[in-house]
């Protein structure tokens, strides 16, 4: 990863490069290993996530790097931090990888001394606290106030990774998977999946959706068409 514009250099200078192949657990909350570490993901698509009682994954949001992930624990773990925010619940929500991922991985050390001596850094880690929570606002008005084909777009839109040169979705985000995410049925994504297809928005190759019109999805998220 190119240091651009020197944004994540600190992650290239004090952290590990490393390859988490998909559906893999990137964090848990009970790995005091991966509790104690941070990332910037480079590439890849992970899923923040639960699981149930019976063992069904339960996915809230999906994320794309660059960006720094699984920062949280070791943030509420900072001295003192309890006299600002209160006790806080231990998060039961995990991190896995739905496709090949590439991170940096910054070990706990490193991460509180760049906090107590580099502003730049702790910018950088103000500046993910905000959009993490901007997303979780987002996405959840978007989940009050679109309707289905809109949000199904969306996610297309904001999961799809490139393989050889094309704008795929990954194959681990099945029907099923994507249904589970939006709250409604399979088979009203396959249906809104159809038309899409035949609207020329998508495509299917060996086994890939394949985004074709990223502009035309974009005009039905922002003129609201519900896709009967």
């Amino acid at each position: 990863m190119e240091k651009t514009n020197g944004l994540f250099d600190c992650f290239l200078d004090y952290g590990e490069r490393i390859v988490v192949e998909k559906n893999q657990i990137i964090y848990a909350p009970d790995n005091d290993a991966q509790t104690n570490s941070l990332y910037l993901l480079e590439s890849g698509l992970v899923a923040l996530m639960s699981y149930s009682r019976s063992g069904e994954e339960r996915v809230y949001l999906y994320m794309k790097g660059p960006r720094i992930i699984s920062f949280m624990s070791l943030l509420l773990n900072v001295t003192n931090i309890q006299q600002i925010i209160g006790n806080t619940v231990p998060s039961q929500l995990f991190q896995m990888a739905k496709t090949r991922c590439v991170l940096h991985r910054m070990q706990g050390a490193a991460f509180r001394n760049l906090l107590d001596t580099d502003l730049k850094f702790n910018r950088l880690m103000l500046q993910a606290i905000a959009a993490n929570y901007l997303e979780v606002l987002n996405h959840f008005q978007q989940a009050l106030e679109e309707n289905a084909s809109v949000r199904l777009c969306r996610l297309l839109l904001d999961s799809y990774i490139i393989k050889d040169g094309k704008k795929v979705l990954p194959k681990t985000m099945s029907f099923l998977e994507m249904s589970r995410y939006l709250g409604t049925h399979p088979v009203t994504v396959s249906r809104i999946v159809a038309i899409l297809k035949k609207d020329g928005c998508i495509s299917k190759e060996q086994g890939f959706v394949v985004i074709q019109d990223e502009t035309k999805l974009m005009q039905l998220i922002e003129n609201e068409i519900d896709i009967k």
